[in-house]
């Protein structure tokens, strides 16, 4: 994978875009866009609301004819003004409050020079050198290694978040000069496109894609501005183009709504733009504008069990991050009464999900496009917005403070998550079962994957995400190969394709989705949730058979069952392949009872016993780079090792594992595992055995020595 130097993006990589002599004005066509003009001083003042107290002298220059001093009123004003209000005032910067000197990041100094490095991994594997001027549109990126993100990244300004903080905290102005320098290079660099949304990110429109559009306006620009404004970089003519192309950005957004967590920071954009611009004429209508849509995704977007719709752990906590952030803007600024009655209302479900959901690490798996994220910083977020929700508090703390939610176990309905856990301490032994929907967006090939967490420690994990690029470890997060389900003849699930799969049809009021096909029954001796896949395997889901996926989650002995049960609709023979990502260094086969062990020393491990008979064979695969990849994961990238389960059949075969935790240094109870009629049958080292019934009615029944 080869991105560039992270610089406290949200994508993780940087980017770049144009000259405007190179963008002429034409009609735009399927090969080029047009382009507007860039706003003129006298359209500046003519979309003002010139009525507003504050801007009398503004007026009073305008009127006179002179708009080289209504500029100067203008940027006056703005230095002037003690509301609208950000989080940061940029008065009171860190140099002047800190009672020792502060230092720069040193990696400010490259972006001084445009220089952004390309890793891979950890590993710097080049420097791009852009010269005295940044190319806005350029791509340098390419082969399996080209991504869109390198455009979007410098796009959103992300390093301006470095160099801003560097002025911050050390008062040099040669930051902040930077930071002006190139907002008015990327102004005159990127006239507004006209007659496209700019989303293709094309013929130089990587500049106005709504995303990238919504994120400088309601996340970059103003913690650079607030942060960098009492420089003299930030001169009158700095001030007022940043008026300019805050009214021509927002009217982009005003103009192009697009769909999913997009929609919501679009709305965010336009909520924020005319919030910290009130001064214009159309700042009510987007700030109107940006709720309505905001209210609407609520319910739009966010399913009744709490989860955003694309069922991305990271996307889901970026979208919670950006409801809560209206409302905290709304209040600072004196906004609140603007905001729907019921918006905070419709809110708490997300930070019940968050809650419910959580791991003993007090993180949520990373499932589709996402790592494992964190949600102690939300969940603060949640206890303040809700002050009768202890629960929150008590995950936001570690444990500390509030009290451990009433319920252990929680099924999720609607975005078809069902976690099972045996308590709320550390050392608790937790599952989350994935039999929803394929998601909105951010997909991945995973329906009936699981996560495994026990003993302070994860045992098997999702890979996460990769770079958004063409590579073959970008397939491979993005398929079944990389998730702990069944493979069909060496294919994979494939919903992509189908996209009455992607997510529940609307209406969302009912308290579970009529079409799901999950079931779910939580008890004081077992947690149970079953799954089914029906949409076929391989590319053009040529292969059909059904996989249904039964857990049983035994409480007592804190160990899972897997019961899979594969059924082709014909007659032909196929291979079954039941993949368990292991979060381990090593994992080792007893030839004996095929059963896999993962080894971590000094810490939590995993043994999975399946079943034997008919043909099972085992292996262990790990860090192969030879299309189809496997065995990796990310955060960080690296080689985990892979348990694959083979076996062969005509007709309805089961596979079966009971999936054993293991405290540091202990042996595994489970000595074998057979299947019987009803189920299957555990042996312990003790002697005692456990019936596990699957179908209609699940049960456990436990059989002392004899």
């Amino acid at each position: 994978m080869i991105i560039l130097l992270a610089l406290c993006t949200l994508t993780g990589i940087l980017s770049a875009a144009d000259n405007p002599a190179k963008k002429p004005v034409a009609k735009p066509t399927k090969a080029e866009p047009a382009f507007g003009q860039l706003m003129t001083d006298a359209e500046l003042f003519a979309n003002l609301n010139l009525d507003l107290p504050a801007l009398a002298d503004v007026r009073r220059a305008v009127s006179a004819g002179d708009l080289v001093a209504a500029k100067k009123a203008l940027a006056a004003n703005f230095r002037s003004r003690k509301s609208p209000v950000w989080t940061v005032d940029w008065r009171q910067p860190e140099f002047l409050t800190s009672k020792r000197k502060l230092n720069a990041d040193p990696r400010v100094e490259k972006v001084m020079q445009h220089k952004f490095d390309f890793t891979k991994g950890p590993n710097l594997v080049g420097t791009l050198d852009f010269g005295p001027k940044i190319d806005w549109t350029a791509n340098p990126t390419t082969g399996e290694a080209k991504t869109h993100l390198w455009n979007e990244s410098l796009n959103r300004h992300f390093h301006f978040r470095l160099l801003a903080e560097s002025y911050w905290r050390t008062g040099q102005d040669k930051y902040a000069k930077e930071v002006a320098d190139e907002i008015m290079d990327w102004i005159t660099s990127n006239p507004p496109v006209q007659g496209v949304n700019g989303n293709g990110m094309k013929n130089g429109c990587e500049a106005w894609q709504t995303l990238t559009t919504s994120i400088r306006l309601s996340d970059v620009w103003p913690n650079t501005i607030y942060r960098c404004l009492g420089s003299p970089a930030f001169t009158d003519e700095v001030i007022c183009a940043i008026y300019k192309t805050v009214c021509q950005q927002a009217r982009h957004l005003m103009r192009w709504p697009s769909g999913g967590n997009w929609l919501t920071s679009e709305s965010n954009g336009l909520f924020i733009g005319g919030m910290l611009f009130p001064e214009f004429k159309e700042a009510p209508e987007w700030r109107r504008t940006g709720l309505a849509r905001l209210y609407k995704q609520l319910d739009d977007e966010i399913y009744p069990d709490g989860e955003e719709y694309e069922l991305a752990a990271g996307y889901n906590n970026w979208v919670v991050a950006e409801f809560a952030g209206i409302i905290e803007q709304a209040d600072r600024n004196g906004l609140r009464a603007e905001v729907p009655a019921d918006f905070l209302v419709k809110m708490e479900k997300m930070f019940s999900y968050l809650c419910l959901s959580a791991m003993p690490n007090d993180a949520i798996p990373g499932l589709n496009d996402s790592g494992n994220s964190d949600v102690r910083k939300l969940l603060e977020t949640g206890f303040k917005l809700f002050p009768k929700r202890t629960d929150f508090q008590y995950i936001a703390t570690g444990g500390r403070e509030g009290r451990a939610p009433a319920e252990i176990s929680h099924a999720f309905p609607w975005c078809g998550h069902y976690v099972m856990r045996s308590g709320w301490d550390k050392d608790a032994t937790y599952m989350l079962f994935d039999a929803g929907p394929f998601g909105y967006g951010h997909q991945h090939e995973d329906k009936l994957h699981f996560v495994l967490w026990s003993n302070g420690r994860q045992l098997v994990l999702d890979p996460g995400s990769f770079s958004y690029d063409h590579s073959r470890w970008r397939k491979y997060v993005l398929t079944s190969p990389g998730h702990n389900t069944v493979l069909v003849d060496g294919q994979g699930q494939h919903r992509s394709g189908k996209k009455e799969t992607y997510f529940w049809p609307r209406p969302w009021n009912t308290p579970a989705p009529p079409q799901n096909d999950a079931r779910w029954k939580s008890t004081k001796d077992f947690d149970y949730a079953s799954g089914l896949y029906t949409n076929g395997y391989g590319n053009q889901n040529e292969i059909a058979v059904i996989h249904r996926r039964q857990i049983m989650f035994l409480k007592a002995e804190k160990l899972f069952v897997i019961y899979d049960t594969l059924t082709p609709q014909d007659q032909r023979e196929h291979s079954y392949e039941a993949l368990f990502h292991l979060d381990a260094t090593n994992a080792v086969v007893d030839p004996a009872t095929k059963t896999i062990r993962s080894e971590n020393p000094g810490a939590a491990n995993i043994a999975i016993i399946p079943a034997t008979g008919g043909g099972l064979d085992v292996g262990i695969v790990k860090g192969k780079t030879d299309e189809p990849v496997q065995g990796w994961a990310n955060h960080p990238w690296r080689a985990i090792p892979t348990a694959i389960f083979r076996k062969t059949g005509n007709g309805a075969v089961n596979l079966s594992f009971a999936l054993e935790p293991l405290a540091t240094n202990a042996t595994a109870r489970v000595a074998s595992l057979e299947q019987i009629p009803e189920g299957v049958r555990l042996k312990l080292a003790d002697n005692r055995s456990i019936t596990v019934a699957f179908g209609p009615e699940p049960a456990i029944r436990r059989f002392a020595t004899r």
